[in-house]
Order: C-alpha cells, then structure tokens, then sequence
C-alpha cells in the first residue's frame, strides 16, 4: 500500500528532480556555440549575455530573463489543480525526446544556438508527458507555450525587420505630412522638405533614419509577451485573450509610429543631438520616448481587455434580466 507521501515522492518529487538535472546539464553545463570571441557558451549563457546587454549596446532582450521567474509563477498558482490531477505518464514521449536529443545534438555539431533553443523547449514538453501524462500538459499547455519568450532569436532582425521599417518609414512620412510637418521619404529615411521661401534646404530641420532598433520588431516581442500573460492571468474568455493577444502587432506599430514622431519634433525642437543621440550611444530622450511609448501601448492592451469583459457582461446582462422579468407559472393543484 502506497501511502500519499509515498505517492507524491515517486509522481512528482523525484521526476522533477531529475528533470531540473536533465535541463540544468543541457542549459549550463555544456558549451553550445560561440558568442563573444572564440569561446563557446552554453545555452543559459547565451541567454544571459543577450539579455543582460553584455555583447550589444542595448538590452532590447531583457525581457527574456523574466520568463523563467513567471514560468515558474504560473505553475505555482495552478499546483491544486496540477495535484489532483491523475498521473499517466505516456511512453509515446520516447520518441519525442529522442527527437528532441537529435536536434540538440544537431545543433551542438554545428554551433547553432535556435536549434538548441528549439530542442529544449521540444523537451520540455516530452518530459512533462513522458513522467505526468496528457492531462497535466494540457494544464501547463501555456506556461510551457509561454516559456518560448525565454529564446532570443535576432536572426529575425534582418529577415522581418527590414519590411517593419519600410512600412514605418511610410506611415510616419504619411502622418508627419498630415500634422504639417514637411517631410521627404528616402528608403527608410524621414528628411524635412525643403523651404526655399525661408532659404532652408533639404534635411535642414531634421534627418532621421528609421533603424533596425527602430522598426518595432524587439518592442512587439516584448508586448506580445506581456500582452499573453495578461491574457492568460485576467481574461477567461479564449476569443478575448487571442482578440488581445494579437491586438499587439498593430499597437507595437501604433506605439513605435508615435516614437518616431516625438523624436521628429524633438529634433526640430531641440537638434538631433539631444533628440537622437547616435546609433552607438543613443540620448536619453530617445530611450525615455521608448519606455513612455511601450508603457502607453501596454495600457491601451489592458484597456482592450477592461472594454472586452465589460462589453461581454453587457451582452449577458440583458439575457438574465429578460429571463427573470417572466412570469413565473405557478401550477395549482386540483382539490
């Protein structure tokens, strides 16, 4: 007879031990490719250097070194119900963690990191359903989902930023036109117009250039991740948490069209220096204006969401209030 501290040692203390071993060893303990110099790091490293800033002037990946800490909050407030579930551990799992230790492998031979990345989180998955079964993964289908933030991937940079900043580029040559501010498109460039009336020639009151740091690719990331935790935490409804989920493309637009308009003006206002600063060592108003910026659409996400449960209580509302406004029928019985 199996008793319930028993029980809890063999279904859950003693797989996640070994997991926790299994994943420290892939992350920490084996140098993976190289980052900075000749020198290979492992894949938590990796992370850590991107994240931290250390190897790029900016720490647009910072945002990856909060998810293991929230990884492990979603557990947390889902450990009742992950408890009571039943444990049936599916040897079908096998085969994805072979799957999962090839690819690993694969990309350890060709120094590689995303095929690692993309092993990892393959793994996590297969050991959740190789030692706990279908049940408990669906249960932590988001947290392991949501887990995936934790990957830098600036691979994505050249290949999708180069078409943000093109449509950036237009839209704010299009809105800086409509607010009366004279301005030419060059390429992903905003030059002001010139003026000869007042002898000023072209780019005299601005030039800025819409960068890859500029095109919203590393913000809409970061709100994408945001955007699904409040989502998942606050939302019950699944359209309203994907309505939100996905709103945060256009608002990662919307918000960096807004950054490239208070740094336009405040080139006028007060030089390029002081609004721009330099690719290397930008000012401190233009980091300010992205914060600010990023802070406002954040808001305008969790507003989305306030709207979104408001409008669906309305829609219930007058259904109840119809249902208790009837007559209720009251039968009589026959003497």
């Amino acid at each position: 007879m199996t008793t319930p501290s028993g029980k809890l040692l063999h279904s859950w203390l003693l797989p996640l031990a070994t997991s926790a071993i299994f994943f420290i060893a892939l992350l920490f303990l084996i140098p993976y490719s190289q980052s900075l110099g000749d020198v290979k790091e492992s894949l938590g490293a990796l992370v850590w250097i991107l994240g931290s800033g250390i190897a790029t002037t900016t720490m647009d990946y910072s945002y990856c070194l909060f998810v293991p800490i929230i990884f492990v909050y979603l557990i947390f407030i889902r450990r009742r119900q992950i408890m009571d579930l039943p444990v049936q551990g599916s040897n079908a799992a096998l085969a994805l963690i072979a799957f999962g230790l090839l690819l690993y492998w694969f990309g350890l031979r060709a120094e590689t990191q995303y095929f690692g990345y993309a092993a990892v989180q393959l793994l996590l998955a297969a050991v959740i359903l190789w030692f706990w079964g279908w049940a408990v993964f669906r249960m932590l289908l988001f947290p392991w989902a949501f887990f995936a933030f934790v990957w830098p991937l600036p691979f994505l940079e050249p290949i999708v930023a180069f078409p943000l900043r093109m449509v950036m580029s237009h839209l704010a040559d299009l809105s800086l036109n409509i607010l009366g501010i004279p301005t030419v498109q060059n390429g992903t460039s905003l030059i002001s117009a010139p003026d000869p009336l007042l002898g000023r020639p072209l780019g005299a009151r601005f030039e800025i250039d819409i960068a890859d740091p500029c095109s919203g690719l590393r913000s809409l990331f970061a709100l994408l991740m945001c955007s699904a935790l409040y989502s998942y935490l606050f939302l019950k409804q699944l359209w309203q948490q994907w309505i939100v989920f996905l709103s945060a493309t256009p608002m990662a637009i919307i918000g960096n069209l807004v950054r490239v308009i208070m740094l336009t003006i405040g080139s006028i206002w007060f030089g390029s220096s002081f609004a721009l600063g330099t690719l290397e060592q930008p000012s401190w108003f233009h980091e300010t204006a992205g914060f600010l910026v990023f802070t406002v659409a954040l808001g305008l996400e969790i507003l989305l969401g306030f709207l979104l449960i408001k409008w669906s209580r309305s829609e219930i509302l007058p259904d109840a209030v119809r249902r208790s406004s009837k007559p209720s029928r009251k039968t009589t019985a026959k003497k």
